[in-house]
């Protein structure tokens, strides 16, 4: 085995091996250095004094072998399994250095955590990334004097420390953090809510008790019935009767199911991976596109389902009372999405720097309040994707303000629609058209690609073509047509032949098809021999082709011709998941920022497996809390919402 490890090592040149060599050094040159600080350096405040003198405690223990001064230096990072491989994190042991105490007779020392990024790039080593390099320090050294002591050792060895002058955002240690204002008064309005729910579900369980009925008042507020009204299955029923569309719980169930796959793939390219070929594989390969890349369209049916749900529900609602009652409609919307929305913004800027500790938790928490504290009002008002692109609070939460825009100007079309039928579909076809049209212009004019390699791919700029309404609405309308073409037929069956039935399935199989592959040579195929007009054509046309698929499928299963696809889609069992949708569409960022990222203590290995263990995990933990969240923020402004307009509605 020595012989095979020295005829290996023997192809690696020597210029390399002693670049490498560098690495082995860094610990016990940077140890000599720090011990060696305190006779060297004159401290220029009280702060810096003392953590010059826990230093030189620090240096004579570990000369004399105490074991917490050996335990501090264990922490540290030392050299990385496969720095050519891609692992250029040495992140240490970030649990064993905060949890370091040495009480002694003068002084009491506790463990800080600072990760450096040091730059290799002038000693050599191939790598393109800073190496993320744990050191375990006094907690009196200030970030800023533990830049200055380390880059000392680093500039004189041709390295330097790249994050020194932030570096108050990679160290961790205990410090007397007092409650800030709006952490205070989130405590208090949450305890006060919480303590009205609870109220609420203690006289409504009386009630029960009691074999009466509770005020109807208490029951919006009901923990106990509104959790009922989450995880009521419905009997499944025939036909179209009432507006019924059995497939569409299973349609937005497994949607949100997608969206959160998707997320879960976004934060496995974010967080520190010790084996980035593998991951850089998976990405590439045609598996890995596709389950990762078309979770994108997820939101895309969202936006469909959303235009063609309003457009029937405005539909009826003319039908009925011949207006629409604009203010209403809107309120009822501001109604239904604002609450939980609010309260998960509220939550987030008050309680984040609470939720976790590891090694990139303060960044996460710099990130959320930079944002929030900026664009919460433009979230709340849904135009946080136009005023605040750049700095959105809660990114994902972009959908919800297209979404809203385009909620707001649906009386605008569904009104035409109503009162002059076909003759003004072809005017919304246009606006779809121009609106892939706009999409087609800027990819062109701007030679935007979608693969990451390229020069102008897949960042900032492409995504001037994925938040705007502008450039998304083209799904919505074509949903607001498929609304008019169920309400049209609602009550009747279309009863397709069996070659058209056919026919309308190999076109859907050939849309996802052609999507799958146009999907896989755009994003992770050799861009250089394509052109860029092929990205313009797939960014404009896949999404409404895409939407395409899936209302041939919602009509084939409403008109009973679905089979086994609709008995799938339409099972009962789908229901309380689709009513969860939404709240776990908020919740889930927050979950996996909260135990994914912001934990994060060592780099992960990736793998296909734990993609999927993550995704099952993330998935039952954003059940559970978007159960709480529906109960709480959700179904109780539901409820008052309906009784605010008097009118009785049907509960999703």
């Amino acid at each position: 085995m020595l012989l095979i490890a020295l005829i290996l090592f023997g192809f690696v040149p020597s210029a390399v091996r002693a670049e490498l060599s560098v690495l082995n050094r860094i610990p016990y040159g940077l140890l000599e250095h720090l011990k060696q600080v305190p006779e060297r350096w004159n401290a220029t405040s009280a702060t810096d004094q003392a953590c010059l003198n826990q230093l030189r405690v620090f240096a004579g223990a570990f000369d004399a072998g105490e074991q917490w001064a050996v335990s501090m230096f264990d922490s540290w990072g030392k050299h990385p399994a496969g720095v050519l491989f891609g692992n250029v994190y040495a992140f240490g042991n970030f649990d064993q250095c905060r949890r370091l105490v040495y009480r002694g007779a003068l002084t009491e020392i506790r463990g800080e955590h600072c990760t450096l990024y040091i730059d290799l790039s002038r000693v050599g080593i191939p790598v393109t990334a800073p190496l993320q390099y744990g050191v375990c320090v006094p907690d009196t050294c200030d970030p800023a004097l533990v830049a200055q002591l380390t880059n000392e050792y680093f500039m004189a060895n041709a390295m330097a420390v790249g994050n020194g002058r932030m570096l108050d955002l990679f160290c961790y240690r205990d410090e007397d953090r007092p409650f800030r204002v709006v952490t205070i008064v989130a405590i208090v309005l949450f305890s006060i809510y919480g303590a009205l729910l609870l109220l609420a579900t203690v006289v409504d369980l009386f009630f029960i008790h009691q074999k009466k009925t509770a005020p109807s008042v208490v029951k919006r507020f009901s923990a106990y019935t509104n959790i009922g009204h989450v995880f009521r299955i419905n009997p499944r029923a025939v036909g179209k009767e009432n507006g019924v569309l059995e497939c569409v719980n299973g349609i937005r169930a497994l949607s949100m199911l997608w969206i959160i796959v998707n997320h879960v793939h976004d934060s496995a390219m974010g967080i520190p991976t010790f084996n980035v070929p593998v991951l850089q594989e998976y990405t590439e390969s045609y598996f890995g596109a596709l389950f990762y890349r078309l979770g994108g369209k997820a939101v895309d049916i969202f936006l469909m389902l959303s235009g063609m749900l309003v457009a029937m529900k405005m539909l009826r609602e003319l039908e009925r009372t011949k207006r629409l009652n604009v203010w209403e409609l809107w309120l009822h919307r501001i109604v239904r999405l604002t609450p939980a929305y609010g309260a998960m913004i509220f939550f987030g800027v008050a309680f984040v720097e609470w939720l976790g500790e590891g090694v990139l938790a303060k960044l996460v928490d710099d990130e959320l309040m930079a944002a929030c504290t900026k664009s919460w009002w433009s979230a709340l008002l849904y135009v946080q994707n136009y005023v605040h692109h750049a700095s959105m609070c809660f990114p994902h939460t972009w959908y919800l303000s297209v979404d809203m825009q385009l909620y707001i100007v649906a009386p605008l079309l569904i009104y035409p629609l109503w009162r002059l039928g076909r003759r003004f579909v072809p005017i919304i076809v246009i606006l779809a058209l121009l609106s892939i049209s706009c999409v087609f212009g800027t990819f062109m004019v701007n030679e935007y690609r979608l693969n990451r390699s390229a020069p102008r791919g897949d960042g900032l700029l492409a995504r001037k073509t994925y938040h705007p309404t502008h450039a998304r609405m083209s799904v919505w309308l074509f949903g607001v047509l498929f609304g008019y073409l169920l309400h049209r037929t609602r009550g009747a069956r279309v009863k397709l032949s069996q070659p058209l039935l056919a026919l309308g399935w190999l076109c859907t199989a050939a849309i996802l098809a052609a999507t799958g592959y146009s999907l896989k040579q755009v994003y992770t195929g050799d861009y250089t021999r394509l052109l860029p007009i092929a990205d313009a054509f797939y960014e404009s046309l896949h999404r409404s082709f895409w939407a395409f698929a899936v209302m041939w499928v919602i009509f084939v299963c409403i008109n009973q011709q679905g089979g086994f696809v609709d008995r799938f889609l339409g099972c009962p069992l789908w229901q309380p998941l689709s009513r969860l949708s939404y709240s776990m569409y908020l919740v889930h960022i927050a979950i996996q920022a909260a135990t994914v990222t912001k934990a994060t203590r060592f780099p992960v290995e990736f793998s296909t497996v734990n993609v999927f263990y993550a995704s099952f995990g993330l998935i039952g933990i954003s059940a559970v809390g978007g159960t709480l969240w529906c109960i709480a923020f959700e179904y109780p402004f539901f409820g008052l919402e309906r009784y605010v307009f008097r009118r009785k509605r049907v509960s999703d």
